[in-house]
């Protein structure tokens, strides 16, 4: 069966999202066992530990907020994998960002035990763990900060001292609402809206200025392509018809197309510009983060895989195309609504497979005149 999820512009400047009544009943099911009890008053230094992916970290950030709006007073800091932390460059909430290195062998020990000090030495009050794993929340008891919020997962419940239980409560709700439940452990129910990476004027003045460069022109309508997905091929459209997508936008409407993703996507980009009768602009893997961001800003539409940059998309207010195989689109979908979703539901879905056993059927079943149509409407409506 077929399931095309439109959903219809609306004022950009409007970030405003309530909260579904059915996602409020979810939370306010989730209970809390306390080890330690707190003293809000009390509570003025915090550290958050990120997750470790680009896509889940933007879902994180109206959970983010809504820590700073419950303790305003207290200072908020950020411990992040290095490819993590520029989600959390000029977030307003965040006071300090300091990398995270993995445990051993990951990383070296003594580098790694130096890290722990010095987090040790700023005496937090509160971790606040949004990862599930039990890593997580045994970094976060060695830096001695005596109050542990987390989901109770993993069997990891007794390292901390608010261990909100019954996570499965939100299975079928978006992960933007599961990282919510988190702020359950403090009774907190109310919800920020919808994620928001912040740029500064430079930095989306720069992307435009690199735009320039190769060649785009004043009001020529900018289409970036994210062809690639960390997750592997099953997360991943037929290169050859995001070709055929981005040729018919350039011959219809003049559209500068340009490649972004990681070094990871190379591969894939190349094949998307090799099939192309007109050569793309390829940036994968030849920009950092923040500079991604800041063209993705800059661009008229997104057509991309379920990925980080997709949801960098939707935080950035950029209309986008979402192309879903493996993945769940209730869970994972872009959140935002300046979005198209176009996904195939088949009885195997979502499988959350790397390799499609399948031969990748669903992906087969994305033709390149549906992505069109979606690309279509939001191209003439901004």
């Amino acid at each position: 069966m077929k399931k095309i999820l439109v959903k219809q512009p609306v004022s950009v400047g409007n970030h405003h999202s309530p909260l579904p009544l059915a996602v409020r009943s979810a939370l306010s099911r989730l209970t809390v066992k306390t080890r330690r009890p707190y003293h809000r008053h009390q509570i003025k230094n915090i550290l958050v530990r990120a997750v470790n992916w680009v896509g889940d970290a933007i879902l994180t950030l109206p959970a983010l907020n809504n820590i700073k709006n419950f303790f305003p007073a207290a200072r908020v800091t950020v411990w992040a994998l290095p490819r993590v932390a520029p989600v959390f460059y000029q977030q307003p909430v965040v006071d300090e960002l300091i990398p995270y290195l993995p445990k051993p062998p990951g990383a070296n020990l003594t580098v790694w035990l130096k890290s722990l000090f010095r987090l040790r030495r700023q005496r937090f009050d509160l971790s606040i763990i949004f990862p599930n794993s039990v890593e997580s929340a045994l970094t976060a008891w060695a830096t001695g900060t005596p109050q542990r919020a987390g989901y109770d997962t993993d069997g990891r419940g007794f390292l901390l001292t608010q261990a909100v239980q019954g996570p499965n409560l939100m299975d079928g709700f978006h992960q933007v609402y599961r990282h919510h439940g988190i702020l359950r452990a403090f009774n907190q129910i109310n919800y920020d809206g919808f994620p928001k990476l912040i740029l500064s004027p430079d930095e989306m003045e720069a992307g435009l200025q690199q735009l320039t460069v190769y060649g785009w022109r004043p009001r020529q309508k900018i289409v970036a392509l994210s062809p690639g997905a960390a997750y592997g091929p099953a997360k991943q459209w037929r290169p050859e018809r995001f070709a055929a997508v981005a040729d018919r936008l350039q011959q219809e409407l003049g559209a500068f197309i340009v490649l972004l993703g990681s070094t990871g996507d190379q591969a894939a980009a190349a094949k998307v510009a090799e099939a192309m009768d007109l050569p793309p602009v390829n940036l994968v893997g030849r920009t950092d983060l923040r500079t991604a961001f800041a063209l993705i800003s800059q661009s008229d539409l997104l057509i991309s895989n379920d990925s980080g940059l997709m949801h960098a998309a939707a935080a950035l207010w950029t209309p986008l195309v979402a192309l879903f195989g493996s993945t769940d689109p209730v869970a994972t979908g872009p959140f935002t609504p300046l979005a198209s979703v176009v996904h195939h539901y088949l009885p195997c879905s979502p499988c959350r497979q790397r390799q499609c056993p399948e031969g990748g059927q669903c992906w087969d079943l994305i033709t390149v005149d549906e992505v069109l149509e979606q690309a279509r409407f939001w191209l003439t409506r901004y």
